[in-house]
């Protein structure tokens, strides 16, 4: 899958990100069970979607491969407010400008302010804003 890496799975830990059915998520619970005379390891991972608030989980063997998306974070500038439902975000690397959702648990987007945001899968999300 394109914007992905392999990851073993007994290897991951709770924060951090997996891709579970096509769905960019983060990982919010594990549980590991041990080996029994006859087989490996299992894993139990819960995770929430980083996109949409959608709850995944995984099983399967502690020693197989799952993929884990390669995250980007930047940072940007709120340029404009686009309806009720979009922002217009430049970023202040590339000056590349992007039309984003409104993010529902983020306060204090206004116009003018630095907020942090992350790119995954070709997706973009505004986690936080900077300064104002």
């Amino acid at each position: 899958m394109a914007g992905t890496k392999p990851s073993e799975l007994g290897a991951l830990k709770e924060g951090q990100y997996v891709v579970i059915d096509g769905v960019a998520c983060r990982v919010v619970g594990t549980a590991h069970s041990k080996p029994g005379k006859h087989g490996g390891a299992k894993v139990r991972l819960t995770a929430m979607g980083i996109f949409e608030p959608t709850k995944k989980e995984h099983v399967g063997p502690a020693s197989s491969r799952i993929d884990v998306p390669l995250i980007d974070k930047r940072k940007g500038q709120i340029l404009a407010l686009v309806g009720e439902d979009q922002v217009q975000l430049m970023d202040l690397e590339t000056y590349e400008t992007l039309e984003l959702d409104m993010p529902s648990d983020v306060p204090g987007i206004e116009s003018g302010v630095e907020v942090e945001y992350f790119e995954a899968m070709g997706r973009y999300k505004i986690t936080r804003v900077i300064s104002k």
